[in-house]
C-alpha cells in the first residue's frame, strides 16, 4: 500500500468515527469494543506478517478507530471534571481570571471567567471550570488578564429550539453560566505578574479594541459594523435588523473569521503583488496571514482559519494539489484530536474547511473561467477565491444556521465581490485615518461605498418574499 492510501484511510476513518462519537460520549468505553478492535487488529498484523497486505487495512482501521475512542473519552473526562456545577441553582460568589473580550449585545456584557475559588462567608473554597458571567452594570469594562469577583445566580445553559447553547458553549470549555452577577476587580499587582500567554493577549485585544474604535470614528452605521466584522470578527455592533438581512440573504459568513476572510486577504494581496513573480508572492501573503491573526486576537478559531489558508495558498502557490489535499487532511486530524468539539459543533471549524476546499480545488478553475477579466488590483484573483470559497461554505451555512436562504445565490453574486474592497479600503482608510482624518476619509471612501452596496443589498433583498425558508 502507497503511504498516501495509508494516511487517507486512517485520518478518514478517525475523522468519521469521531464524527459518529458524538452521540456516545462516555468517559470509558466498553470491554467488548476493545476486545473488537484488537481482533481486528491481529487479522491485520497477521496477514502483513505473510505477506498478504489485502489485509493490512484492517490494521490501519483498527487503530484508527481506538485512537478516536481515547480522543473522546479523553475529552469527555476532561470537561465533567469541572466542579463548578455542583454548585447551580445557587447565589454565590466566585473569583477568577478573565479569559476573553466582552460578547453579547448592549446593555448585557458577556465576559469568559477561568474559575479558581468560590467565597464562602470570607473562606475561600477551591473549585475548578470556566463559566460566561453576564455583567449588566456597563461599567467599567473588563479584559483579559483582570482578576474579577463576581456574585450571582450560578445556572446551567439553557437550550432553545433551535439552538443549543450547551454545545456553543462547551466548544469554549464553559460549563455554566452566573446570571446578572455584580462585579468588582480584584487587585493583583503590577500587569507583570500575570502570565505571557495572558498579557500578551491583552495587549492584543487592546490593539483591536483601538482600531475598532478607529472605525467606528470613521463610518457610519451600519457600514461600520460591517467594516468591523469583516476586519475583526466583532459582531456587537450590529443592530437586530441588519443580523436578520444577512441571516436572510445568506451573508451571514461575511462577519465571522473563518478561512473566508482568509481566503480573501490571501486574494488580495496576491492580486496587488501581480508585478511580482509568482513564487515571491507566498511570504508576503504569509507575513500577511500571521499578522492578521495576531491582530484580531490569535482565538483558536482564527488560528485555524489562518492555518487552513495557508494551505490552501501552497497549493495554489506550488500547484501540488495532491500533497495539499492530504496536508489539509492532517490538519483536520491534528485539529480534531486536541479538540473533539470542533469537528462536532463548531461552524468556524467546518466553514473554514470548506473555503480552503473550494480555493483549492475550484479556485484554479475559476481564475481560467475569468480570463477576460482585467488583473487590476487583483479584481480577476480576488474574485475568482472569493466565489470558490462562496460555493463551498454554502452548504455548511444552510445546514448551521437551520435555513435554507432562497435567495443566497443571488445575494452572493452581488455581493461577495465587494468584501474584498470593503475589507481592503477600509483598512487602508482606517490605518490613513491615523496620519489625518480627512485623509481617511478620503482612502476609505471606496470602502464605506462597497459596504453600503454589501447592507443595501442584504436589506433589499430580505424583502423578497420567500427568500429564505426554515424548518
Amino acid at each position: 500500500m502507497r503511504p498516501s492510501f495509508i494516511a487517507s484511510l486512517f485520518i478518514g476513518t478517525f475523522l468519521f468515527a469521531t464524527f459518529l462519537l458524538q452521540w456516545w460520549q462516555l468517559a470509558s468505553y466498553p470491554l467488548w469494543i476493545w476486545t473488537v478492535l484488537v481482533l481486528f487488529g491481529l487479522v491485520g498484523l497477521l496477514g502483513l506478517s505473510i505477506r498478504r497486505h489485502c489485509t493490512g487495512p484492517c490494521l490501519v482501521i483498527a487503530l484508527s478507530i481506538a485512537l478516536s475512542l481515547w480522543t473522546v473519552s479523553h475529552a469527555h473526562k476532561k470537561f465533567q471534571a469541572q466542579t463548578l456545577p455542583q454548585y447551580t441553582a445557587q447565589n454565590i460568589t466566585l473569583l477568577g481570571t478573565v479569559t476573553g473580550g466582552p460578547s453579547g449585545k448592549p446593555p448585557a456584557a458577556l465576559y469568559p471567567v477561568r474559575v479558581e475559588a468560590m467565597d464562602s462567608s470570607g473562606t475561600l473554597i477551591p473549585v475548578s471550570g470556566s463559566v460566561l458571567i453576564e455583567d449588566y452594570g456597563g461599567w467599567p469594562e473588563y479584559h483579559i488578564g483582570d482578576r474579577i469577583r463576581a456574585e450571582g445566580m450560578l445556572e446551567l445553559p439553557k437550550n432553545s429550539e433551535d439552538f443549543d447553547y450547551g454545545q456553543y458553549l462547551r466548544l469554549q470549555g464553559i460549563s455554566t453560566i452566573l446570571k446578572r452577577a455584580k462585579l468588582s476587580p480584584v487587585s493583583v499587582g503590577a500587569l507583570h505578574a500575570m502570565p505571557l500567554p495572558l498579557r500578551l493577549r491583552r495587549m492584543l485585544q487592546s490593539s483591536k479594541i483601538w482600531f475598532e474604535s478607529r472605525i467606528n470614528l470613521l463610518f457610519p452605521e451600519p457600514e461600520a459594523a460591517l467594516i468591523t466584522g469583516l476586519l475583526t470578527g466583532e459582531r456587537r455592533g450590529f443592530n437586530k435588523r441588519v443580523l436578520d438581512d444577512f441571516a436572510t440573504t445568506g451573508l451571514t459568513h461575511l462577519v465571522a473569521i473563518s478561512g473566508t476572510n482568509v481566503t480573501i486577504i490571501i486574494g488580495i494581496l496576491g492580486g496587488l503583488l501581480f508585478w511580482l513573480p509568482l513564487k515571491w508572492r507566498f511570504f508576503p501573503q504569509v507575513i500577511a496571514i500571521a499578522l492578521f491573526t495576531l491582530f484580531v486576537g490569535a482565538s483558536a478559531s482564527v488560528v485555524r482559519a489562518s492555518v487552513m489558508g495557508i494551505l490552501g495558498l501552497t497549493a495554489l502557490e506550488l500547484g501540488r494539489i495532491r500533497d495539499t489535499r492530504l496536508a489539509i487532511l492532517w490538519t483536520a486530524f491534528f485539529m480534531t484530536l486536541w479538540k473533539p468539539e470542533q469537528l462536532w459543533w463548531d461552524a468556524g471549524f467546518q466553514l473554514s474547511f470548506a473555503a480552503v476546499i473550494g480555493v483549492t480545488e475550484i479556485g484554479p478553475r475559476f481564475q481560467k473561467a475569468f480570463s477576460k477579466i482585467p488583473e487590476t488590483l487583483g479584481l480577476r484573483d480576488s474574485l475568482a477565491m472569493t466565489l470558490a470559497a462562496q460555493i463551498t461554505t454554502l452548504p455548511v451555512s444552510i445546514l448551521t444556521f437551520g435555513r435554507v436562504s432562497l435567495i443566497a445565490p443571488l445575494s452572493n453574486i452581488l455581493a461577495a465581490p465587494l468584501v474584498p474592497i470593503a475589507m481592503l479600503f477600509g483598512f487602508l482608510g482606517t490605518i490613513a485615518s491615523i496620519v489625518w482624518f480627512p485623509l481617511g476619509q478620503l482612502v476609505g471612501f471606496a470602502g464605506y461605498g462597497a459596504a453600503e452596496w454589501i447592507t443595501g443589498t442584504a436589506s433589499m433583498l430580505a424583502k423578497v418574499p420567500f427568500a429564505a425558508v426554515g424548518w
